[in-house]
């Protein structure tokens, strides 16, 4: 069974299981206008339901699960994930005095997103742009979020230079940066031999910039002071490799590397290692200490 008729059979199966509740098929834009298949099950009443995204079934059939295990699966998790929503809809975050310290920042490619950045705030970044999300913490939430739209700065009755000011206090605060030597991180995960026995040591350094959760933290790079406060503990300008919306690879400019060699080494990771959505940028970042600046 192809994916297309895995989710019409799907759809099906849940209409018929789901008694009186309303199962409803999206398309969902995601980042970088990747759009991915989701059902809604509605309640009677209700007015928000959990997503849930197909895709990850499908490969659960396509390894031996049946349709109707498939079915219930997908029943269960809406099941667990509706109390998640309620706990949402309590957060009240119509109220923006409430809301703000729960607003945090992300970057997302520009050209890739043009058409999601017609609908939400942004503010332009070198080939990117910052925008903006509302991140809860409730302990069933814990770092769940809804990206801010438009429409949410009109309800909130606030300019986006207000919204930019209190993410950027937030992000900084509630995910703070973190700089580790790739050598020390690959002797982490495959021990100090195994790093040793595969040459590592005789590399160029590279480092790893992003935040204590690892998500969404090439955001790190908008922090205050983070990338002056890198080139002195480095002493040399460096490369700033974006290899995805969730960390930054950093080179020191010793003249090892070339800029073009560097941007044809992250293209071939965005196009055969990092998911599509998840890809930031092709291009390679500068960091000129002189300057204090991050250029293209």
């Amino acid at each position: 069974m192809d994916y297309n008729t895995f989710t019409q059979e799907i759809l099906s199966s849940l209409k018929k299981e789901a008694g009186e509740q309303r199962v409803t098929l999206h398309k969902i834009e995601k980042n970088n206008g990747k759009i991915l298949d989701a059902v809604t099950i509605m309640e009677s009443g209700a007015h928000i339901a959990p997503t849930i995204y197909l895709a990850d079934f499908y490969d659960f059939f396509r390894h031996g699960m049946s349709l109707e295990e498939v079915t219930l699966k997908i029943l269960e998790l809406n099941a667990e994930r509706q109390v998640e929503e309620e706990e949402f809809q309590n957060a009240r975050f119509e109220d923006y005095k409430r809301a703000r310290s729960h607003i945090c920042y992300k970057l997302i490619n520009f050209e890739m997103n043009r058409k999601l950045l017609n609908n939400v705030p942004y503010i332009p970044y070198l080939d990117l742009a910052v925008v903006f999300y509302y991140r809860l913490d409730e302990e069933i939430l814990n770092g769940a979020n809804f990206l801010v739209h438009n429409c949410h700065l009109e309800t909130w009755g606030v300019k986006l230079k207000e919204i930019y000011e209190d993410a950027h206090k937030n992000t900084s605060r509630r995910l703070p940066f973190t700089f580790q030597g790739m050598e020390e991180l690959i002797r982490e995960m495959s021990g100090e031999d195994d790093f040793l026995s595969l040459g590592f040591q005789k590399r160029e350094p590279m480092y790893i910039l992003t935040n204590e959760e690892k998500y969404f933290g090439a955001a790190v790079l908008l922090y205050p002071h983070v990338l002056s406060h890198i080139s002195r503990l480095l002493h040399c300008n460096y490369f700033v490799l974006p290899s995805s919306i969730h960390e930054c690879i950093l080179v020191p400019d010793s003249g090892q590397f070339s800029k073009k060699e560097l941007e044809t080494m992250v293209r071939e990771v965005n196009e055969t290692q990092v998911v599509d959505e998840e890809v930031l940028s092709h291009n390679v970042y500068y960091y000129d200490r002189k300057k204090d600046a991050l250029i293209l």
